[in-house]
């Protein structure tokens, strides 16, 4: 289904039609290479199999598992790769697999499921797959800033309405659940002011869920001044400076990706000129009337 007016070609179709004389010239190691009692496609697809039913939370058809391998092989063959390269491709995806359970929902496994799903959503060369279609089946893409390239999925909607109303409170951080009518509501405000073309999605609203359950799970061990910076952070972003070690215990972060993402936020206050406020428009007083406030 588009989402923010975006249409999703097939792959295959203008991929293939671009590049169809390089796939004519690779058919023959295709077709011996599926000859082969080695052939990549059956790790690739054990791999797949066994990553996808992690992240979507249920056993995939075979059919679903064919039609995976096949789109996997195909995309990364037309993009260059060797039968083996694809299929180290499709090991990696499948270190993910413990982190990704269903039952985990750590501020580290919701950070690794955005990541993946926005790195695959965003690219065009899956649209219309099988392959992004459970990408997106656990929790699905409600706002995109293609000029950002940043998403933002339901739970990061939901996680972000429950931010701005613990910001605003004195209150510990307990979740609230959204009717149907207000989290539409929401969304279309988002798709107002941070989706579409526009490049005004902060980086924090697609990590809002992580930051909301790293948030909960850590608020026990925080102490007063802790938990001050976090209820500031919750509200004001990267216009609130906090120490590397609060974005490796409330996203989740090693300590690489965490001095990473602290230094995001720096250049943030450094090249930011505009107050965010006003590219935000009316979302805040949206948010406020959700919680009837």
């Amino acid at each position: 289904m588009p989402v923010n007016g975006l249409k999703s070609p097939r792959i295959g179709h203008l991929a293939r039609f671009f590049r169809c004389a390089s796939l004519y010239m690779l058919l023959p190691t295709l077709l011996l290479a599926s000859c082969e009692a080695g052939s990549p496609d059956s790790a690739v697809s054990r791999d797949l199999q066994s990553f996808f039913e992690a992240f979507v939370g249920r056993e995939l058809s075979g059919t679903e598992i064919r039609e995976i391998t096949d789109e996997f092989v195909e995309l990364h063959t037309l993009n260059g790769k060797t039968p083996e390269a694809i299929r180290d491709l499709a090991r990696q995806l499948d270190a993910h697999v413990e982190a990704l359970r269903p039952h985990v929902a750590s501020s580290a496994a919701l950070m690794t499921r955005h990541t993946l799903l926005e790195a695959n959503y965003l690219n065009p060369d899956l649209h219309g797959t099988v392959e992004l279609r459970l990408f997106a089946e656990p929790d699905p893409v409600r706002v995109v800033d293609v000029r950002s390239k940043r998403l933002m999925t339901e739970r990061d909607v939901i996680a972000l309405a429950n931010l701005h109303r613990f910001s605003r409170s004195n209150s510990e951080p307990r979740h609230e659940p959204l009717s149907r009518q207000q989290i539409e509501q929401l969304v279309a405000a988002l798709r107002a002011a941070v989706g579409g073309y526009s490049g005004n999605m902060p980086r924090f609203y697609g990590e809002a869920a992580a930051f909301w359950a790293g948030v909960q799970q850590a608020w026990p061990a925080l102490n007063t001044g802790q938990r001050s910076l976090v209820r500031a952070y919750s509200e004001k972003m990267w216009r609130v400076q906090m120490p590397v070690e609060m974005y490796e215990r409330l996203w989740g972060l090693a300590p690489p990706a965490a001095a990473r993402r602290h230094a995001d936020d720096v250049s943030a206050r450094i090249s930011e000129i505009t107050d965010i406020n006003s590219r935000l428009g009316n979302l805040p007083l949206v948010m406020d009337a959700i919680f009837g406030r």
